[in-house]
Formats: C-alpha cells, structure tokens, sequence
C-alpha cells in the first residue's frame, strides 16, 4: 500500500501562535536585515515574558523553522529547509477540519489553529487548497488512516473515480466517487463489509478532489519527500 505526497516536501505543522512567532521573525529580519533580540520578539508580539519567547523559540528550533547562535544577541537564524533558499519556498496550508473516512458522523468544525508547511509550487499549479483531518479508517486500503493528513484542491470539477471531499449537511467525509444515470456514488475503500457505500442525488456538495495524503507519522518529522502515486492524479 502506497501513499502520495506529490513529490512535495512537507514539515512539522505549527500551531496558529507558533506560526505567528515564525512570521515575525520573518517580517523583522526583511525590514532590519537582521534578527530581533528576545526582548525586541517580546514586544512585537506583546508577550510580557522572555521565558515565553525562548519557549516558542525552543519549539521552532526543534521543528526545524530556526536555528539559535550561541553567545550571540540577535542569534536567530532562518533555517533553509530542504536546502539554501528552501524556507522561502514553503507556504502555509491551513488545517480546516476534520473529516468522517468511517461515517457522517463527524462534524465539520473549521480549526485554524494548525498550519502544514508545503512547497508553494503545489499551491501556484492547482490553485487553492487545504488540508483537513482524516477520522475512521474506511479508506484504509487507499492510504488513509485515522490522524492523517489530506490535501483538498477546492473544485468542483470531478470525474468518476477521483476521491473527493463530500459536503452532506454540516458533515464532511472523504471517498471515492461514481457517478451513474444521475446517482452519485461514495464509496468507502475497505475490505471490512461495516463500511457501505453512501448513495445521494442532490442533497450534497463536492467540496474538492483529494490530491494527496500526508500520513500523521510523516508530519512530524522534518524534510520529508515521499514518491508519488499516480492514482491520486
């Protein structure tokens, strides 16, 4: 059983707070031409504590994001993931809900609290995207597990057989789609028989087409790059 993450590389997610600690780094250093000392990332970010500096500033240097210089007052440095200038070509991708792979059972509450860190090229060649939660296991057998990652390209232009987002009601899920004399057809991918396939007709949105999985193991790790699989094209 293989994976896709679209020959993309992928870094730890950062929360929403530690993503802005991350930004102001970046800002300050492109209007200086130097880094912030703790005491000058404390007030622009209006933090009373430099303990609570150095704590975010510990967690950015184990994901990846920086690295400090010792015995240095401006010591942080922007750390070139991937290679020299790789940083700068990573974007944002936002983590915007969780979705049912078992049932319609879970709600599509919006998070944006978590943030992916993706190569911009995926973003500049298929336009907007997302990144949501898996929950459940019933498309097990194309890759995703519960607490995985997926990438949703925002259309509604989808064929038989692409897997999609599926919006039905408040609830979002996951599944591989057939379209047939005007039945739209999820099924689930799973040798387990609990789970069947969800017939609908018009009480439903397709919210977008899976481009890839992102397995939650990878994600936190730093400097991932996994082979891609074509199915998921």
């Amino acid at each position: 059983m293989c994976y896709s993450v679209c020959m993309y590389t992928y870094n730890q997610s950062l929360t929403g707070k530690q993503k802005r600690v991350l930004d102001n780094i970046e800002l300050y250093i492109k209007a200086k031409g130097q880094p912030p000392t703790l005491d000058e990332l404390r007030q622009n970010l209006g933090f009373k504590s430099i303990r609570t500096i150095t704590q975010y500033l510990e967690t950015l240097e184990k994901k990846g994001f920086i690295v400090r210089r010792k015995n240095l007052r401006r010591n942080i440095e922007l750390r070139a993931v991937g290679g020299a200038g790789q940083a700068a070509m990573l974007v944002s991708v936002p983590v915007v809900a969780n979705v049912g792979c078992d049932d319609l059972s879970v709600f599509a509450a919006e998070q944006t609290d978590e943030f992916l860190q993706v190569d911009k090229e995926i973003v500049e060649s298929v336009g907007e995207i997302v990144a949501v939660r898996a929950v459940g296991d019933s498309m097990a057998d194309a890759g995703v597990k519960s607490g995985d990652y997926i990438l949703v390209q925002f259309t509604d232009s989808v064929k038989s057989g692409d897997r999609v987002a599926a919006i039905i009601g408040d609830m979002v899920t996951v599944k591989r789609l057939e379209r047939r004399n005007g039945v739209t057809i999820l099924y689930p991918e799973s040798k387990d028989p609990k789970y069947k396939p969800i017939v609908l007709r018009d009480n439903f949105k397709i919210a977008g087409r899976v481009l890839c999985i992102i397995p939650a193991a990878v994600a936190e790790f730093e400097d991932v790059v996994a082979v891609p699989d074509e199915e998921w094209r």
